[in-house]
């Protein structure tokens, strides 16, 4: 009796840690900085400057996170962050993520194999948030309650990387008008000026759109030096970097103007930095 009884219980606890969400290095409300980790040492590089933790969600076994930077001098979003990684899982690899199969954006790498596989893409995306359950309503409503402006259009980086039972995604939306590229005419994102099919006619955002390339590089780049990324999987960001430099903070800006460094403003290199 003791046997059967000890058997039920180890089955219970096998049951409950099938799925178990990592922890994450930060409580909603804190400012964070460089970067951040799920679990013990699944870590995610930041852009410069200083992230509130706005959202913090666990579904099953997976934790996602959402973080913004808002201008000091505007009041607008600079830059909304989304983080997502998994902990203990049932799972023995995971299917190639939706977005690593579209061709209608800017920008896009990815490489497969058998139980790996990882994806990045540049695009563009309207800032409105249609969710009406689960996570993404709860950073609606956290946007709303805060009083968060952020501009109608982002430029963003998208990334997923898989390696067996593990899964990680990282987007970093950025707001280009900081930037001076013009306010959006069209909404829509079909016929927005950052669309592959019309940007050729834009010159300022097609120019922001192959810069912002070179800072997603940087930062696909210290993701695989901070996980141990090797081989193909680390979808040889090196090819991308350029000079490219947007702006940052607005003390950060203030040093750079002092500055007379020919990569002045350069956030590719205090990204690598």
């Amino acid at each position: 009796m003791k046997k059967l009884l000890g058997i039920v219980v180890l089955g219970l606890l096998m049951s409950a840690n099938v799925y178990a969400a990592p922890n994450f290095s930060a409580k909603v409300g804190d400012v964070v900085e460089n970067e951040v980790t799920f679990g013990k040492r699944d870590k995610f590089p930041l852009p410069p400057g200083k992230f509130t933790v706005g959202v913090i969600g666990k579904n099953k076994e997976f934790t996602d996170v959402v973080l913004h930077q808002i201008d000091e001098k505007s009041g607008v979003v600079r830059w909304a962050i989304s983080l997502y990684a998994t902990g203990n899982t049932q799972w023995e690899y995971w299917n190639l993520s939706k977005f690593c199969k579209r061709t209608n954006v800017y920008f896009i790498k990815k490489k497969r194999s058998s139980k790996s596989f990882a994806c990045w893409m540049v695009n563009h995306s309207r800032s409105d948030i249609t969710a009406n359950k689960g996570f993404w309503k709860k950073v609606r409503d956290y946007e709303i309650s805060n009083k968060i402006v952020s501009p109608d259009i982002y430029v963003y980086s998208e990334y997923a990387y898989s390696k067996g039972s593990k899964l990680y995604g990282m987007s970093y939306y950025y707001n280009p008008e900081l930037d001076g590229v013009p306010k959006p005419k069209n909404l829509e994102w079909a016929t927005n000026e950052f669309h592959m099919q019309r940007v050729y006619k834009y010159p300022k955002h097609e120019e922001f759109l192959k810069k912002y390339i070179s800072i997603s590089a940087n930062l696909v780049d210290r993701f695989n030096q901070l996980n141990k990324v090797r081989g193909g999987l680390t979808l040889n960001p090196e090819e991308n970097f350029t000079q490219a430099s947007i702006n940052v903070e607005k003390k950060d800006t203030k040093k750079v103007k002092k500055s007379t460094d020919a990569n002045k403003g350069d956030i590719v290199s205090q990204i690598k930095g």
